[in-house]
């Protein structure tokens, strides 16, 4: 089976449209006027749905494009967000860990932190993202384990914020 593409099921409505206009002209023109007039009424106005199908068919896919683009870049951007909460919880995971103080290395907790600093640093990055980031990386360098709860929240409010904004 073929797949659906914006054009294809531009194509397939409107052939479908042209087949009901026909088929509605000429049903009234049987009305009004006998077979002659029927067969005149169903080849004008399916003549006159697929000249307007072929004069719209440009602006349509010139929407679907602007839709599509639109579509990828609020994805692209949503992605990036939850992965700046990916490595920032990380990071807090190299701060706090559970596993008591030397469970992590200094250097794999350095690692981290550069991760984090980077991932939140990218210029693809939402402004409300990023500024919810950088709270929270400055309360995980201070190692405040009540303010890092809070900070992280807000990081995830402001990815939930991102990704559901119309």
């Amino acid at each position: 089976m073929t797949t659906i593409t914006p054009a294809r099921a531009l194509v397939l409505l409107v052939s479908g449209l042209v087949c009901l206009t026909t088929a509605s002209g000429a049903l009234i023109g049987a009305l009004f006027g006998g077979a002659r007039f029927a067969l005149a009424a169903a080849a004008g106005a399916g003549t006159a749905g697929a000249l307007g199908a072929l004069f719209f068919r440009r602006r349509a896919l010139m929407h679907f494009e602007a839709a599509r683009r639109e579509a990828g870049i609020r994805g692209y951007a949503e992605g990036i967000a939850h992965g700046v909460l990916l490595h920032i919880a990380a990071y807090e995971a190299a701060v706090f860990p559970r596993s008591g103080p030397e469970g992590v290395t200094p250097e794999e907790r350095a690692a981290r932190r550069t991760v984090a600093y980077r991932m939140a640093a990218l210029d693809e990055v939402p402004r409300l993202v990023r500024e919810a980031a950088a709270d929270a990386l400055a309360v995980l360098d201070a190692a405040d384990r009540t303010g890092a709860d809070e900070a992280l929240a807000q990081l995830a409010a402001a990815v939930r914020q991102e990704y559901t904004r119309p």
